[in-house]
């Protein structure tokens, strides 16, 4: 259990979409990369921008429930996700990365939480089903999935790594 909450009681919390760019939003997402992955060399200022600004991907911050009234500087941020929507021939998809609850609030319902908001965020958009990868070292993320009706999708999934020097955008 975590210092900062010795009971595991449930919180209540709410996903909210970051639809603009600020200091703070650059670094909250920071933070809470470094708690999610090592490889963030190429994540730049523009890079959230062009999320922020994008008509397919969404990022949301969740946020305890009853915030409304502190200025975004005060208030704080559990965890973050990305849901990027994909209109293809077939169907839309749903893609979910970058799922991360800060170490500091997790065991107390909040990764429930922000999934049961994603998938209805998703329906709401049209796609038939929500895509996302694990690392299958992440023993409790692997779990946390199969628990909420996510099961493994029988294909292949390849990654072409670009040559060394390629930044991205």
């Amino acid at each position: 259990m975590e210092a900062n909450h010795p009971n595991p009681e449930r919180l209540h919390a709410r996903l909210v979409e970051v639809t603009e760019f600020s200091d703070k939003v650059f670094t909250v997402v920071q933070r809470l990369l470094a708690q999610y992955t090592t490889n963030r060399s190429a994540f730049l200022k523009y890079t959230l921008c062009t999320i922020i600004n994008s008509s397919s991907s969404h990022l949301f911050f969740l946020l305890p429930e009853h915030e409304d009234d502190r200025s975004e500087e005060d208030q704080q941020v559990w965890g973050m996700v990305t849901v990027n929507i994909c209109q293809t021939c077939s169907s839309p998809r749903a893609w979910i990365d970058d799922f991360v609850v800060d170490e500091n609030y997790r065991r107390h319902g909040l990764a429930h939480t922000m999934m049961d908001q994603i998938l209805k965020f998703a329906h709401y958009l049209g796609a038939p089903s929500v895509m996302l990868t694990t690392n299958p070292t992440r023993v409790a993320g692997n779990q946390f999935c199969k628990a909420f009706g996510f099961t493994d999708y029988e294909t292949n999934v390849y990654i072409y790594r670009m040559p060394i020097g390629n930044k991205g955008i």
